[in-house]
């Protein structure tokens, strides 16, 4: 049996589709765990309504407490040999989840993890960042054979065999952004892996009600819980898998952290001291030949923040076109 945990807050725009899209999966020994954490709008109706008329859903209600920590409640409670995740504002493809323990049945792999497109009212598209990672079908494969695994940090494009989960003793802690830190141990601790280039999660771009937190990338508090993700990703892979650094580090460099770098076109620098902090903090105890490989402007940043000229960013950011949010 496969145990979906579900936690929601405030998504009743997007609740019935999430459900649907679970209720209707190819694969149908499974348990949806709906974890309700203090919603404040419909979505707890919504959820119970679902749990009525089907016996696979189960709803547990707590007080607000984050996404980790209904997260961790819904772990708590699956009984199915594997385990996975879905936000309750996006949508499984039907046959995701077959997909997945079909490959987890014939490789024994700890987990498998698959590809993921962006959904919003006019369709789907593929995920930038995901591009090369998914492009060819891997059976016990290990991210220390395929470097490029380090992009991929998300819970819920994935299916774990619970006894593995439970086993690392694996939880969410982090109040936002708190995928990143669990999934790279996952993936150095795993004895083995399985990519699928299928598509097997429809991530939303939210068009209506409140924003996701990937939506709101450029709030200040948002900055600083993604530099803290950065930060404390970087400490699990220095600490189990130090050949990793250097690919992980490649990537934030040219990603999150010039992310922070860019709030300074919206945001004056004592509001993003703990961002900025943070963002230095990493770029401290980066190889010094991963910085020297970056194009020239980002390595200009990176330099200017390891120096603190904080004046010099804004110049920079402020004559430069701002990329559409990934």
């Amino acid at each position: 049996m496969l145990s979906i945990v579900v936690p929601i807050f405030d998504v009743e725009l997007y609740l019935s589709a999430c459900l649907d899209s679970l209720v209707g999966q190819r694969l149908t020994d499974t348990e949806i765990i709906v974890v309700d954490d203090g919603s404040a709008d419909g979505s707890r109706p919504i959820a119970d309504a679902w749990a009525s008329k089907d016996s696979r859903v189960q709803v547990l209600h707590q007080r607000n407490s984050g996404l980790s920590a209904a997260r961790n409640t819904g772990v708590r409670a699956a009984r199915g040999t594997y385990l996975a995740f879905c936000d309750g504002d996006d949508v499984v493809p039907p046959g995701a989840y077959a997909a997945h323990i079909a490959s987890l049945e014939t490789s024994g792999s700890d987990f498998s993890t698959g590809d993921v497109r962006r959904i919003d009212s006019t369709g789907v598209r593929p995920h930038p960042g995901y591009r090369d990672v998914f492009g060819q079908d891997r059976r016990r494969t290990h991210i220390r054979r395929h470097t490029e695994l380090v992009r991929d940090r998300m819970v819920w494009n994935k299916v774990f065999r619970r006894s593995f989960w439970t086993s690392r003793e694996l939880v969410f802690s982090l109040p936002a952004y708190e995928d990143a830190p669990v999934m790279m141990r996952a993936h150095i601790e795993a004895s083995a892996v399985d990519v699928l280039s299928e598509v097997v999660y429809h991530w939303r771009i939210r068009e209506a009600g409140a924003s996701s937190i990937t939506q709101r990338r450029d709030e200040p508090a948002n900055l600083a819980a993604c530099m803290r993700m950065v930060v404390d990703t970087f400490e699990v892979i220095a600490g189990l898998a130090e050949d990793l650094v250097p690919p992980y580090a490649d990537d934030m460099c040219r990603g999150d952290i010039l992310d922070a770098l860019d709030g300074l076109r919206l945001h004056d620098e004592r509001v993003l001291d703990e961002a900025l902090s943070l963002a230095r903090s990493f770029v401290e105890r980066v190889p010094p030949g991963i910085v020297r490989a970056l194009p020239a402007a980002e390595r200009r940043l990176l330099d200017h923040l390891v120096r603190g000229e904080l004046a010099e960013i804004r110049k920079i950011v402020n004559t430069n076109e701002k990329e559409p949010a990934r």
